[in-house]
């Protein structure tokens, strides 16, 4: 059953990178698109290597960031067996209605997500850096 987790977690893992990797490149905003409350992309990074991993970094003007890398390792199954399993480290932050940053460094591998949340400027990730955060 244990099995099955991890397999179920890494296939949503690799669905929602596949997602964020295949979306459309950012448009420049036109006169008719721009606004005073209209987010725009500040940066944006995504490499994908196939069965070497992937890595992806966007940041936004109301202060979204997200990062993460994924890489493939070498590990053991329940019966003993050399297979390949996603590591992934990640950090993602966001200001909050109320003002406040919040933050998520996290690490997923087959023995399942590990986050690390928190609040404040510092501690997640900033403004034009990429994952993986020395504190996740």
């Amino acid at each position: 059953m244990k099995q099955f987790v991890v397999f179920a977690s890494v296939c949503c893992v690799l669905l929602a990178g596949r997602v964020v990797l295949s979306a459309p490149a950012p448009q420049a905003p036109t006169a008719t698109r721009t606004g005073a409350n209209e987010v725009q992309t500040v940066r944006y990074n995504s490499e994908n290597n196939g069965l070497d991993g992937y890595k992806f970094t966007y940041e936004l003007s109301d202060g979204q960031i997200r990062s993460e890398v994924g890489t493939y390792r070498d590990v053991k199954d329940a019966e003993g067996k050399d297979v390949k399993a996603l590591f992934v480290q990640g950090s993602y932050s966001f200001v909050g209605p109320d003002g406040q940053t919040y933050w998520v460094n996290y690490t997923a591998d087959e023995n399942g997500y590990h986050p690390k949340v928190g609040t404040g400027p510092t501690g997640g990730i900033q403004s034009g850096q990429d994952a993986p955060i020395a504190s996740a």
